[in-house]
């Protein structure tokens, strides 16, 4: 976490929180569907989303830093580890594969909201409070691993 000065628009100094989470070794997972069990009680869909949202959280916890509570903007990079079509017998990258997701799980939308959910709590007081968003979702490059990067900004 880093605290930035700089001058506001009447002169004064303008403090902000600059949080920077990074979430490696596991593929990021979009929350879902609910589905009812009966009693009341909804379980998610997917499997893969809780040990995504349990990640993220571990991670921006670590930073051990205040909860921002205030209006904040949020940029994430989301990467995908590559499928074996990708790559040709050596294991290096074909010239033809593609950089970015576009494959029809893992909707952008959805990457969202699991992460965002994961950083209530742990990074921000509620997100609610994210009022702009910058996402891209892509293949990993080569030696990266999947995962996510995370950079939360204070605009209060």
């Amino acid at each position: 976490m880093m605290m930035r000065n700089l001058q506001g628009v009447l002169g004064q100094p303008l403090f902000f929180v600059l949080m920077r989470i990074s979430v490696e070794g596991i593929e990021p997972a979009p929350q879902g569907s609910k589905k009812h069990v009966g009693h009341g009680r909804m379980i998610e869909v997917s499997k893969r989303v809780k040990p995504w949202r349990k990640a993220v959280h571990l991670e921006a916890l670590a930073q051990r830093a205040p909860l921002i509570e205030g209006a904040c903007d949020i940029a994430v990079v989301f990467r995908f580890s590559r499928p074996k079509a990708h790559l040709n017998k050596r294991g290096k990258l074909k010239p033809q594969a593609p950089t970015f997701v576009t494959v029809k799980r893992n909707d952008i939308d959805k990457l969202l909201r699991s992460t965002l959910d994961a950083l209530t709590g742990s990074a921000i007081l509620d997100d609610s409070q994210v009022v702009t968003v910058a996402a891209e979702k892509r293949y990993c490059f080569e030696g990266e691993p999947a995962g996510a990067e995370i950079i939360i900004r204070s605009l209060e």
